[in-house]
């Protein structure tokens, strides 16, 4: 494909600056995906992991503060996921990780917890406020952390709950994503949305996508997934099992 064919489904002003940018450039025209379903490659950021996620500021700095401040959280990612970039293949040579993610620290232990009571009083709030029903998650709840096969175990467990729609009524319901789906972007931010895809490949995690667009959403609230990524950038997942009780798994 060529930066012509791309010109059919990206803003003028994005073509443009990818055709002074050779790094862009060469990204965009080796994009094999039918274009019109994904206009931007699902895997840009991975191609621009390492420092050169720089090569987005112009695009970024199109949509002022809230499109640099979604750059930001981009940078963050790039910097908290630096240790874990490479891999070494079986053949001796070194190779990229298909996914963005962090390892946990034992001395980011009080901090996790921190975090996570953040999210809790996130969730409670949206779940009050927006959705006038009751909080689902007792703000006080016990915090466990999991490693190893253990955690391992507990996610296959959730995994297989989930696939098999076997999830108890016990379990809370603290899915925001359809709230955040309707949420309008701001005005002259709607482009944005052309890389959904790709922000969602970052680790396969919409919750990802939803805290870096937060800043393009025609909304004056607080990020309410922030605790939420700063969990992740600490190599913590968060599962809810029960009301009062919280799984972080690394």
């Amino acid at each position: 494909m060529t930066i012509e064919e791309c010109r059919k489904y990206l803003p003028d002003r994005w073509t443009e600056i990818i055709e002074q940018d050779p790094v862009l450039l060469d990204i965009f025209e080796e994009h094999e995906y039918d274009l019109e379903q994904e206009a931007v490659p699902p895997f840009l950021f991975q191609d621009l992991r390492g420092g050169e996620l720089e090569h987005l500021r112009p695009i970024f700095a199109l949509y002022g503060k809230p499109g640099l401040d979604m750059l930001q959280g981009l940078l963050e990612i790039d910097e908290a996921s630096k240790d874990t970039a490479e891999i070494q293949l079986p053949n001796g040579q070194t190779g990229y990780a298909g996914y963005f993610f962090a390892h946990f620290s034992e001395n980011d232990k009080q901090a996790a917890i921190d975090a996570a009571r953040i999210y809790i009083k996130a969730i409670n709030r949206i779940f009050v406020e927006e959705f006038e029903e009751d909080a689902p998650l007792d703000e006080d709840a016990q915090i466990e952390f999991l490693s190893g096969k253990e955690g391992r175990d507990f996610e296959e467990k959730v995994h297989q709950a989930w696939a098999h729609g076997d999830i108890g009524e016990d379990v809370p319901d603290v899915d925001m994503g359809e709230w955040c789906l309707d949420l309008p972007y701001r005005k002259g931010c709607e482009d944005i949305g052309l890389m959904s895809e790709a922000l969602y490949h970052i680790n396969c995690d919409y919750d990802l996508s939803y805290y870096l667009q937060w800043p393009m959403f025609e909304t004056e609230q607080e990020n309410p997934f922030q605790g939420y990524f700063d969990l992740w950038k600490m190599g913590l997942n968060i599962h809810f099992p029960e009301r009062n009780r919280v799984v972080l798994v690394d």
